[in-house]
């Protein structure tokens, strides 16, 4: 365990005293359990290459059931530390023992409005009956739980991770022996936003540590983001997330409006680009290439198509329209928007429902302002 009760009887973390004062006490018999106020002993430390712990006698506490692993007592430590980052104004504790539900919570929370949350680090196999009744003790007894699952697990196919990923929505995967500790966050996907996901144009929101894959049971398929524990973010109600999720599901949303949209929207287009193309791209560019598009989007297939066709010839209206257009992307072009960046850029535009036209349109028009004198 990492907390004990010193000489004085308050609270004693293993890692926020100096190793000498530690030792004292130990040599000393002036550390006692938490829960059984049995005599501790001081273990492990730097010398040894393990987290520096207290442990009893074997088989001295009843509540204490089984030997930690190095895993999991460093990354009790770790959550604690990150916990009073995400929430600095809440009391956050190691190894809070609660008399409702009758539990050790690994790392305990509690907001000045009251609000509680426990956080349970799962290194072990648990049966699912078990992780049934430990969650339900938990909310019978007014918790919130949030379940943090030991990376030496991530490959294993278990009930109790369904059952987690079907009440939360996300498992959240802790390799705390790593410096700084590493986490993976998996959640399911359906087999629309899985195909959508793999039509990006190119894969520009598909950042290098965010794949598809991991085992999310009968729940389907599964995407896996692979960060640092730092870069989570727990809101207030105990639900983990990353700045790179919210942004893959908000294009995800987007791209499901855009695919059944009626007709080009630049609003919606503008919000999908947010994030891949400058807003002055945006702004100078597409926008106005959108509103021209909107006012007459056979324009350019007519002006192909009587190039060189004597039945049809081109219209002067055309003719001129697209002259001028031509002479504007060249303009662009010599403000700083080349044509290979204007190409980029439809790259970047799902080609999907009506936008598929324009993308073409654009296309269509920059080859033309290429070969057009």
């Amino acid at each position: 365990m990492l907390v004990a009760y010193g000489p004085d009887g308050q609270p004693v973390i293993a890692d926020e005293r100096a190793l000498n004062q530690l030792q004292e006490w130990s040599q000393q018999r002036q550390l006692f359990c938490p829960n059984c106020r049995a005599v501790l002993h001081l273990r492990g430390g730097p010398a040894r290459r393990t987290q520096l712990h207290f442990a009893h006698r074997k088989g001295e506490c009843p509540w204490s059931t089984e030997e930690e692993s190095e895993r999991h007592m460093r990354g009790k430590a770790v959550l604690a530390a990150w916990l009073g980052q995400q929430f600095p104004a809440a009391r956050v504790t190691l190894e809070e023992r609660l008399p409702e539900p009758n539990r050790i919570a690994d790392v305990f929370v509690k907001h000045t409005d009251g609000r509680q949350l426990a956080v349970e680090f799962q290194c072990a196999p648990l049966e699912l009956e078990e992780w049934q009744r430990r969650h339900l003790a938990y909310q019978q007894a007014g918790i919130t739980d949030l379940w943090i699952i030991g990376s030496n697990r991530r490959d294993k196919q278990e009930a109790f991770q369904e059952a987690i990923l079907e009440v939360s929505g996300t498992l959240v995967f802790l390799d705390p022996l790593l410096t700084p500790a590493r986490a993976w966050l998996r959640w399911p996907l359906s087999a629309q936003a899985l195909q959508a996901w793999q039509e990006e144009r190119p894969s520009s929101s598909q950042a290098p540590n965010l794949s598809t894959g991991g085992w999310v049971g009968r729940l389907g398929y599964g995407m896996t983001l692979s960060t640092t524990l730092g870069e989570l973010r727990l809101n207030d109600q105990g639900a983990i997330n990353h700045p790179l999720r919210v942004e893959h599901e908000r294009r995800l949303r987007l791209r499901h409006l855009m695919t059944f949209a009626d007709s080009v929207d630049e609003d919606l287009l503008a919000a999908y680009l947010y994030n891949t193309v400058s807003a002055e791209m945006i702004q100078r560019v597409l926008r106005p290439l959108l509103r021209a598009y909107r006012s007459d989007p056979d324009l350019l297939r007519r002006y192909n198509y009587g190039r060189g066709t004597p039945e049809q010839p081109v219209r002067e209206a055309d003719r001129q329209r697209v002259a001028r257009a031509c002479s504007w992307l060249r303009q662009l072009a010599r403000q700083g928007f080349p044509p290979v960046r204007l190409r980029e850029v439809t790259q970047e535009i799902p080609f999907v429902g009506p936008y598929a036209a324009f993308v073409r349109y654009i296309e269509m028009l920059v080859t033309l302002a290429q070969t057009h004198r």
